[in-house]
């Protein structure tokens, strides 16, 4: 066997979804700012996002991280989030395993992550908590950028019927709809791939009609997301609402949701179903919870935004060597659906 590449990385889990963190075998990222190192890698390393997402070292539902150093200067380290479709401006769960991640594996002293991670992504600042029992990380909750509604009761009809999503930046952009719209599907394990082909339909509808466009970062576009909730078939004890993620060219997402989970805290408060500083309880298709709140209102250009925080936790669950043998025809990786 010859080898030609060398990997090495900490797999974790944040309410099931799978979180890879490499930490070995790629160049520092250069550019001033995450953006740029994000445009950095995906000129030229974009071939190692696929190596080591997709299979068969990882799955369609792999994610993973890079973690770089600060791109500013208060900052204790960046992230360069990835996926099976390319890199994705922020994380949720990505923060809370990465956190836990670093903490667990010494990168990070328990004491200094309690009293809060400034952490630079592409979609920008975020500040991640730790509260810990000694080197035990027992939960991550991290104030995520500011969140807003970009346009209510965006009209769609799908598959022989007629309802409305709510589009909402928290890092990236998702749709969020009710499931009882989409014919009263059930969020369930047996009805993921017709879940899933529904998150496919919904985000081209959504982008046919609206010109998707953060208004400071013009390089985050369109939907990434489509956040399908239901709050009447709740299946753990003190949950809200039930939630499926389907993102990145219809993966879908195990955990409460992170980003997904602050755009859906935007909409409440726009509609007025949510208080500041009330707790809201999300779980996810895999059974696990994190709990959100909104912790301040304030104004995002002309949008009223709020910061949402979100707290879950997350395992690591081993520490990875992956090696690339160009005799391997398969060794670029591949997807199946």
């Amino acid at each position: 066997m010859e080898i030609n590449k060398w990997f090495a990385a900490i797999d974790t889990h944040s309410g099931g979804e799978p979180l890879r963190v490499i930490t070995a075998g790629l160049p520092q990222m250069e550019g001033a700012t995450q953006q740029a190192r994000a445009a950095y890698f995906i000129r030229n390393f974009d071939s190692v996002r696929r190596v080591l997402m997709a299979e068969p070292r990882g799955h369609h539902g792999m994610t993973g991280a890079i973690v770089t150093p600060p791109a500013s200067e208060d900052a204790h380290f960046g992230l360069l989030f990835m996926n099976n479709e390319g890199l994705a401006p922020v994380s949720g769960h990505g923060v809370i395993a990465a956190v836990t991640a670093w903490i667990e594996t010494g990168q990070l002293l328990p004491d200094e992550a309690a009293q809060g991670i400034r952490i630079d992504c592409p979609a920008g600042r975020i500040t991640a908590y730790a509260d810990c029992e000694g080197s035990e990380v027992k939960s991550v909750s991290f104030d995520n950028v500011p969140s807003f509604v970009y346009e209510l009761d965006v009209p769609i009809s799908l598959q022989g019927l007629e309802f409305t999503v709510d589009v909402a930046f928290s890092g990236a952009f998702y749709a969020i709809v009710d499931a009882k719209a989409l014919g009263g599907i059930k969020l369930t394990e047996s009805a993921l791939p017709d879940l899933q082909a529904w998150g496919g339909e919904i985000r081209r509808a959504v982008e046919s009609q609206l010109t998707v466009v953060h208004p400071k970062l013009a390089d985050i576009t369109g939907i990434h997301g489509v956040v399908i909730c239901d709050a009447d078939d709740v299946h753990q004890h003190g949950s809200d609402y039930r939630n499926v993620t389907v993102f990145a060219g219809e993966q879908f997402d195990r955990s409460p949701g992170g980003a997904g989970a602050c755009a859906h805290m935007a909409v409440l408060m726009r509609r007025g179903e949510l208080l500041l500083g009330k707790e809201v309880v999300y779980e996810g298709i895999a059974g696990s919870q994190a709990i959100g709140r909104t912790m301040e209102e304030l104004t995002y250009g002309s949008y009223k935004a709020i910061l949402p925080r979100l707290t879950g936790d997350a395992y690591i669950l081993g520490l990875m060597n992956f090696v690339v043998d160009p005799s391997d025809p398969l060794s670029d990786g591949f997807v199946l659906r």
